[in-house]
């Protein structure tokens, strides 16, 4: 059973950013694989490396996405990504460096950041989205373009 389980609660509702999530939460249960089997330190730092290189990438796009979709919350939440990919960026750091155990808390901690920005934040643009979406429809009868048919 994995670590992290991707479900229909975490979906956002734009095909491309849900599959970013997904990719994420199979990095982070990649993380999770390799402490629980006991692997060397260069191999956790490896998996967190690819994590941190996917995680910029993915909030900027998410961003972009936003940003296009005229998001109210936009910089509100660029300043919750770069507060979490500083943070993730700081764990490998020290994790690289060997001033960082890999332990179940930062484990948790990673798997905790992810879920709960998705959860709180993530979906509160799905929310939005979908108003837009209503009240769009209401005005003119049409199905409006979403990010990803733009």
């Amino acid at each position: 059973m994995p670590f992290l389980s991707w479900g229909a609660k975490y979906r956002v509702g734009v095909d491309c950013i849900d599959q970013e999530h997904q990719y994420l939460f199979g990095l982070i249960n990649e993380f999770h694989d390799l402490h629980l089997h006991g692997a060397q330190r260069n191999a956790l730092v490896r998996v967190l490396n690819r994590l941190v290189v996917y995680a910029e990438q993915h909030f900027r796009h998410e961003e972009a996405i936003m940003e296009q979709a005229g998001y109210p919350a936009y910089a509100a939440h660029c300043g919750l990504h770069e507060q979490l990919y500083l943070t993730i960026y700081r764990l490998s750091d020290q994790l690289a460096a060997g001033s960082l155990r890999a332990d179940m808390d930062s484990v948790r901690f990673i798997r905790s950041w992810l879920v709960n920005h998705i959860a709180q934040h993530d979906l509160q643009f799905a929310g939005y989205l979908a108003g837009r979406a209503q009240t769009t429809t209401a005005n003119d009868g049409e199905t409006p373009a979403t990010p990803e048919t733009k």
